[in-house]
């Protein structure tokens, strides 16, 4: 049977033996200099998250699997989801074993575009900086958001409504009061970087050195 695009966490991320990761989403900004030595900035394109991804000793089986999938993804188009599994939930809570059965959403989106809250939440629900979290958002195309809260907010009080907090990158057009979102594995849509597999050295039945970079794509 077929894979489906993108391939989730359980296809792709979750099969990987991660022995090292960068996980980060650098600026596209431009700078130019004046004659009266003031340095003008532009914003060229949008932050996208973007990860090098380096996986430890494999044994044959292991590697085997991890070279097909990578090579699922390879062709144009092809993406899967991202997401930073040194963090794969909010740091008080890596497994989401407190948030339990608890469907949070976005409750309040600020017109400055950075600042949030959510919804549905279990009481007392600490969110921490560095946390992650997705949601989906778009009509014609859906696009899935990725941000990380910047700023700390305080202890969820009764009726399950965070204080607000600051995410980062900022957020897009189209996000939306009540839409869903993700705090457990929260990850963003991503393609394989074009030509950086790298799939290692084989000794006998071990693999090393089997490394890769992929980046967020908005389609």
């Amino acid at each position: 049977m077929a894979f489906a695009f993108p391939l989730n966490v359980a296809a792709f991320m979750d099969i990987l033996r991660i022995e090292a990761i960068s996980f980060s989403a650098p600026e596209q900004v431009e700078i130019n200099q004046t004659g009266g030595g003031e340095v003008l900035q532009a914003d060229l394109a949008p932050m996208l998250w973007q990860a090098e991804i380096k996986l430890g000793e494999l044994i044959a089986s292991d590697a085997a699997l991890t070279n097909a999938r990578l090579d699922i993804l390879r062709p144009a188009g092809r993406s899967f989801y991202l997401y930073d599994t040194r963090r794969p939930g909010p740091l008080l809570d890596l497994t989401g074993a407190i948030l339990g059965a608890s469907t949070p959403s976005i409750h309040t989106l600020a017109a400055n575009n950075r600042d949030m809250r959510i919804q549905g939440l279990p009481v007392g629900y600490l969110l921490s900086v560095g946390d992650y979290l997705a949601f989906d958002y778009g009509t014609s195309i859906i696009r899935r958001a990725l941000h990380k809260i910047v700023s700390s907010p305080a202890v969820v009080p009764s009726g399950g409504i965070s204080p607000t907090f600051e995410v980062s990158p900022m957020i897009r057009p189209g996000a939306a009061v009540g839409a869903s979102v993700t705090l457990i594995k929260a990850a963003c849509k991503a393609l394989i970087v074009p030509n950086s597999i790298n799939t290692g050295m084989t000794a006998k039945t071990i693999t090393t050195g089997m490394s890769f970079r992929c980046m967020q794509t908005l389609r």
